[in-house]
């Protein structure tokens, strides 16, 4: 047992706080460094992680065998599910003793064949004919202590990539534009932006920056070709009880932009096809009402939630007179709307009841006809007592829908479901080594 030392003990230097009229005093104030480059706050550091080195330093040999344990359940060199985008299947892969990932892509061998949950993808975990690396990693992060990919985004023609990088582990991210092909640089990066970012077409994005709280409050169109300092805020949220968020709909021919706070949300959409058009609103700002929305056809998909259908509901307008909504799915007490994602003919619907999580999809009429409340959906069974699951992009003009499923005695698994024919086919399952895996479906 290591001989007993006495702790370091932080100086107390009082420092006088007010806000709204209240005055706090706060002695450890001088603690704070953004900069992270105070001399005596990194020596006290340094003092404070020696004294833990010390106090566990008689813990060192099972420090190692069970990081060793744990390593070893781990296979490294793998590759995730491919998502087939267009006339590629785009992965990451690991590899043995690397701390990060690569970004790849490959052909699609049948391109012109619709997506099928019997899709075989064309090769195994470590030969991939044609592979092209797109993004390591591991190249990118050798001149930082800390790197992080936020969003890895693929133009609509395959052609570009845009992706955001943090390398302080402060959540300020650099936005980087690539050529696909090349990995060649096309303009300077966007510095000081969020992680999130989105394409707008082929030769547009939209992003969104932080104020001084890191609070993320404006939302940026950029035009490929431009400088950042040309580029157009699209809306600012003033009210600092609000941050914004940015996602594409699933047909990728709208954006949308929700303002949030705690009880209540609302949504702007920008159309793809008329970048001039800017941010228009959808769904407006009402106290207590949280809406979140999504694109088919000629109609918008809104989840509505509020006092009254606590809930949710699902509703959808036209695009052309948005303030006539339709009721899809009415409120139910006891099932919980969590989440929808829609396809050309399919809307998903992410419920829970019983506090499971249960995946139903509902067949929707075609685009051209009018639309109603849907009758009673398909749910997916499951046969676990206990699991997660959460929907992940798939492609919208397919009936596959692609999901996530874990349990106490499943690792993390990647499912096709085929929500014509019901079928279910396991995609990828991430391998713990010396655990014995089961079905965790009735029908598989």
């Amino acid at each position: 047992m290591a001989t007993a030392i006495p702790p370091p003990v932080a100086n107390k230097i009082p420092h006088e706080m007010e806000l709204f009229g209240d005055v706090r005093i706060d002695d450890y104030y001088w603690l704070r460094d953004d900069s992270r480059s105070d001399p005596e706050i990194l020596a006290y550091l340094a003092d404070e992680n020696g004294y833990a080195d010390h106090v566990m330093s008689g813990t060192k040999m099972l420090q190692v065998q069970i990081f060793n344990e744990m390593r070893g359940r781990v296979k490294e060199s793998d590759i995730t599910a491919p998502q087939r985008e267009g006339a590629y299947y785009y992965y990451k892969r690991t590899l043995q003793g690397k701390e990060y990932a690569q970004h790849c892509r490959c052909p699609v061998l049948n391109v012109n064949d619709p997506p099928s949950v019997d899709d075989k993808f064309p090769f195994g975990d470590d030969v991939v004919p044609d592979e092209h690396l797109i993004l390591d990693e591991n190249v990118k992060a050798r001149d930082y202590s800390f790197y992080s990919i936020g969003n890895f985004k693929v133009s609509p023609n395959n052609k570009l990539v845009a992706y955001t990088e943090d390398v302080t582990g402060n959540e300020i991210y650099t936005a980087h534009i690539i050529n696909a092909e090349t990995r060649d640089p096309i303009e300077k990066p966007l510095a000081s932006v969020t992680s999130c970012i989105e394409w707008a077409g082929n030769d547009a994005l939209l992003y969104m920056t932080l104020d001084e709280t890191l609070r993320p409050y404006k939302v940026w169109l950029h035009k490929l070709g431009t400088d950042q300092s040309e580029d157009i805020c699209l809306y600012e949220e003033k009210d600092d009880m609000f941050s914004l968020d940015l996602k594409a709909s699933e047909s990728k021919k709208f954006l949308f932009v929700g303002s949030e706070s705690k009880c209540t949300r609302f949504t702007f959409y920008f159309d793809v096809s008329n970048p001039e058009g800017g941010l228009k609103i959808l769904t407006p700002r009402l106290y207590g009402i949280d809406t979140s929305v999504s694109h088919r056809g000629n109609h918008f998909f809104i989840i509505r939630r509020s006092s009254e259908c606590w809930n949710s509901e699902v509703l959808a307008c036209p695009l052309d007179d948005i303030t006539a909504t339709t009721v899809l799915i009415p409120h139910k007490e006891s099932v919980k709307i969590q989440e929808i994602q829609l396809f050309s003919n399919h809307l998903v619907v992410l419920e829970r009841e019983n506090g499971l999580p249960k995946i139903v999809s509902y067949s929707l009429p075609e685009v051209d006809k009018p639309l109603g409340n849907l009758p009673g959906g398909r749910a997916v069974d499951f046969i676990d007592p206990s699991y997660s699951i959460e929907l992940m992009e798939s492609q919208f003009n397919s009936s596959i829908l692609r999901f996530s499923y874990s349990s106490l005695k499943t690792p993390f698994s990647v499912y096709d479901y085929d929500m014509n024919s019901s079928i279910t086919v396991l995609k990828k399952i991430e391998t713990v080594r010396h655990l014995r895996l089961h079905s965790c479906f009735n029908h598989v």
